[in-house]
């Protein structure tokens, strides 16, 4: 029942080109801009940090295709509105889960837009840049599941912030703090290993860091060998956590819709 909700949505994003095509040129404006700004930072010097130039600017380029992949997903306002609007309450009637409908659409919606633009764009930016690309098969492996597991974490924390509407009904500010922590402690557009020290120790004990920092630092290598397996064994760690938030915050939120409808 679930994968219908993937082709539907992905039928959904065919319909709505001009969104697709105005998010691919946000996210190519975005890689312009973090490129330029980290070319700024080294200014012409081959290495910073212990990390060569190229190992950056290969860095921020997947964190953009990531970022990308990530915000091609059901955003947050549209599941505060169906809670302020009550569009929410029919859902809760029909018969499936509705954090799962979520995550099955969002399969739907990201397929599409990574087959019509964000591949086509990004394997030109890996054809035409001098990028530091793994050169192994077993690397690409490692960073796509890496990058899967880190999706499935975004998915849990938007969603459970998402549901804080059912309680909360105007959330903005919260939101625009949660936005803010990713986008810092993720490492999405600064590695950790620029952080300060203390910053550093507040990001490795949130699950930020699984959703852009390790698969990037496995793609870039400047994760290998065991330590592959422990970045694996974070995320899995802090998908369970964030799966098991998000069942506790949704089966409180939907005895709280029944509460108020009854």
């Amino acid at each position: 029942m679930y994968w219908i909700f993937t082709r539907k949505a992905f039928l959904r994003s065919s319909v709505y080109r001009f969104e697709v095509w105005s998010r691919t040129g946000s996210n190519l404006i975005f890689l312009l801009m973090w490129g330029s700004i980290w070319t700024a930072l080294y200014a012409g010097r081959e290495e910073a940090g212990g990390v060569t130039f190229t190992a950056m600017l290969t860095y921020i380029v997947a964190s953009q295709f990531l970022d990308g992949v990530n915000e091609a997903g059901t955003p947050l306002w549209e599941i505060q509105e169906k809670v302020r609007t009550g569009d929410i309450s029919l859902e809760l009637m029909r018969p499936f889960d509705v954090p799962l409908r979520y995550l099955f659409a969002d399969f739907g919606s990201v397929a599409f837009y990574m087959i019509t633009a964000l591949l086509p764009l990004y394997i030109l930016i890996f054809l035409f840049l001098n990028l530091a690309l793994p050169t192994d098969w077993i690397t690409w492996v490692y960073f796509i599941l890496a990058a899967f597991l880190g999706f499935l974490i975004r998915y849990c924390i938007e969603m459970t912030f998402g549901l804080l509407t059912f309680f909360l009904v105007e959330t903005g500010g919260i939101e625009d703090i949660f936005y803010f922590a990713m986008s810092l402690l993720s490492g999405s557009v600064i590695p950790l290993w620029f952080f300060p020290a203390w910053l550093e120790t507040i990001a490795v004990y949130l699950p930020f860091q699984s959703i852009f920092f390790l698969p990037l630092s496995i793609f870039i290598g400047e994760i290998k060998g065991a330590e592959i397996l422990t970045s694996f064994g974070i995320q899995i760690f802090w998908l369970v956590v964030c799966f098991l938030v998000l069942r506790f915050v949704w089966n409180k939120a939907s005895h709280k819709v029944v509460v108020q409808g009854g």
